[in-house]
């Protein structure tokens, strides 16, 4: 059986219009703030070995980033990924798949930490988030669309690999596809023998808010009726696996989970 630990990657403000949509051209005007966190996951699969899933963000923000971006966010904490990884035990070298839920700058900053090395060299994303990434910060004249960054995402050392539908990865490990936030945001669903089974959605749903019911769409989706889809069906997976949801940025709900160097088993 496969085991976790759920890695914490940073606490920040984001502007209240990209995770709650607007209820009134008022709110949307006075463009609040909204207090959200981040997560990566470790798991430790009997057949894949060091499964990494999302990368978190670049520790370097403050000299890499668009001025634009350090106005917009305001950090409270912000995790080092390679430290992390050295309170399981671990260093870069060692993941031997590395999973990039999608590659927003909150998702995939640290990917350069795995340059060269074996997962690095076929990174794990989807078809569909291929499209819609690569394609835009390419013709991006600055390399910045929207929350994707070039020279986060495409560098030497770094390869990618896609998949196109629900994929198991292993007996234990199950990919599957989520339409809304973006075209192809990867959520994860692991089990584990002694603290049952985890359902990881990612940008997929937000919050316990967004997800209801009401289900409350957020700022950020690029296809509303896929969103609303995507919610029913994450409550039929959670329903048949009897799994937990773990939200992709719930500041109150994350404060149930014993986080990383802790272990799910």
């Amino acid at each position: 059986m496969a085991k976790l630990s759920i890695i914490e990657t940073g606490l920040w403000d984001v502007p209240r219009n990209e995770i709650i949509q607007a209820e009134t051209p008022d709110i949307y005007a006075q463009n609040r703030r909204h207090t959200i966190c981040g997560h990566c996951v470790l798991v430790q699969d009997e057949k894949e070995g060091n499964i990494l899933w999302d990368t978190g963000i670049t520790s370097d923000w403050e000299m890499t980033w668009p001025e634009q971006f350090k106005k917009d966010y305001t950090f409270y904490k912000l995790s080092n990924l390679e430290e992390k990884l050295r309170e399981l035990g671990l260093v870069p070298a060692d993941i031997d798949l590395l999973i990039c839920s999608h590659l927003h700058y909150d998702h995939a900053g640290n990917l350069k930490k795995f340059r060269h090395t074996r997962a690095g060299k076929c990174v794990l994303i989807s078809e569909a988030e291929a499209h819609e990434a690569f394609v835009k910060v390419s013709m991006s004249p600055d390399g910045v669309f929207g929350a994707y960054f070039r020279n986060e995402i495409i560098m030497d050392g770094i390869g990618y690999q896609t998949i196109s539908e629900d994929t198991w990865v292993s007996d234990d490990v199950f990919l599957f596809i989520q339409r809304g936030h973006t075209p192809g945001v990867i959520g994860m669903l692991v089990r584990t023998e002694e603290n049952g089974n985890f359902l990881f959605v990612t940008d997929g749903i937000y919050s316990k808010l967004n997800f209801g019911p009401p289900v409350v769409l957020p700022g950020l989706c690029v296809d509303p009726k896929s969103y609303m889809e995507n919610i029913d069906r994450i409550r039929a997976l959670a329903k048949k696996y009897d799994a937990k949801i773990v939200f992709g940025h719930d500041v109150e709900d994350f404060k149930q989970w014993k986080l990383s160097p802790e272990w799910y088993r």
